[in-house]
């Protein structure tokens, strides 16, 4: 089994869901802060086996830069859309190469990138390419293929490499290891610790820290009480409306930053929750679909990008929050965290 670009199948059920419940309510810009672009030639040594000891890398590792950007025209028609991205930074990855197509690609004002980092880099690698980029993106994968392995962030991140980043001012966008996500204390211990001695990196806590339920926010947020304030956090991935309205109803809204995480989320499906776990219900075929609710219903499933969308609007309104808090979230925090001025229509 070969990676493989997600073919976006839009549907006439996911037209009608986008004219129903999102045209009217979505703002005039979207910043995507949160996607991964990479070409076949990017991973060329990944295993099958590998491929599917994660459902994301099933769901998604090869994203062309022009096809995110046409995804995202395709599925968001009555805004100007603009997106900041990374390559995938995972062990099989050729990390340089895709570094080196993303900064052709902001140098063709396709996108802001951030360089994806290993600890193996060399300082005058990273000194000398830094400047092209928002910052960091580094990955517990590539020290630990175990997903959610109890594991450092310092191990992934070096101190070294975080005083460079410290000292060009920049942002990391930053991935928890270990099975508690955003709640294990020595995660929180070492969030804090990073902001202590690194206080000009503005640190972004990708998917509200795994939050994929609101059991780890809830924990964490009574843990870190008014450090919180601190970070920045974006909303890859994450579809459960109870962690939109801890989010909303307890972070900043100057710090929360809408991601999809494509091309993850490029496909048909809705998720169910116990406490602590999700439950992908999709469409399409992969060896982790279990078809649970079968054809019938499965024809009724629009995008995950469209659910999401819904779950973050829908709690925008029945919190109350306004269309300054929705501006904010959907591109004004991206456009001030990353010194953009204004977006630009294709």
């Amino acid at each position: 089994m070969k990676p493989r670009c997600p073919k976006l199948e839009y549907t006439r059920q996911d037209k009608e869901f986008y004219d129903f419940y999102l045209k009217e309510r979505i703002p005039e810009e979207i910043f995507d802060f949160h996607i991964h672009i990479n070409l076949p030639e990017h991973i060329p040594d990944m295993t099958e086996e590998r491929i599917h000891s994660d459902w994301a890398f099933e769901s998604g590792l090869i994203l062309p830069c022009e096809t995110a950007k046409q995804y995202g025209r395709q599925l968001f028609p009555d805004t100007v859309y603009c997106m900041a991205g990374f390559p995938w930074p995972i062990q099989e990855a050729d990390l340089e190469a895709g570094n080196r197509y993303l900064k052709a690609e902001k140098e063709k004002g396709n996108m802001h990138p951030f360089m994806a980092v290993a600890p193996w880099h060399k300082e005058s690698y990273i000194e000398e390419e830094l400047p092209f980029f928002n910052g960091f993106k580094p990955y517990p994968d590539l020290v630990s293929t175990v997903k959610g392995a109890d594991i450092s962030i310092f191990t992934f991140m070096p101190h070294w490499q975080l005083e460079i980043l410290n000292r060009h001012k920049k942002t990391v966008v930053l991935h928890l290891p270990r099975q508690g996500r955003i709640a294990d204390p020595d995660n929180i211990k070492e969030l804090l610790e990073m902001r202590q001695k690194y206080p000009d990196i503005q640190i972004v806590i990708a998917h509200f820290g795994r939050s994929f339920t609101p059991c780890y926010l809830e924990a964490a947020l009574k843990e870190m009480e008014k450090d919180k304030e601190g970070f920045y956090w974006d909303t890859a991935a994450v579809l459960n409306p109870q962690v939109y309205k801890l989010a909303f109803e307890e972070l900043p809204e100057e710090r929360i930053l809408y991601g999809t995480d494509a091309p993850i989320m490029l496909w048909h499906g809705k998720r169910r929750w116990t406490f602590d776990k999700y439950i992908n219900l999709v469409r399409e075929e992969f060896s982790w679909n279990t078809h649970e609710e079968g054809i019938e219903a499965e024809r009724r499933y629009t995008l995950f990008i469209y659910e999401q969308m819904r779950s973050i609007l829908d709690n925008i309104e029945e919190l109350e929050m306004g269309e300054t808090f929705k501006r904010k979230l959907f591109s004004e925090n991206a456009k001030r965290l990353l010194s953009v001025d204004n977006l630009i229509k294709d």
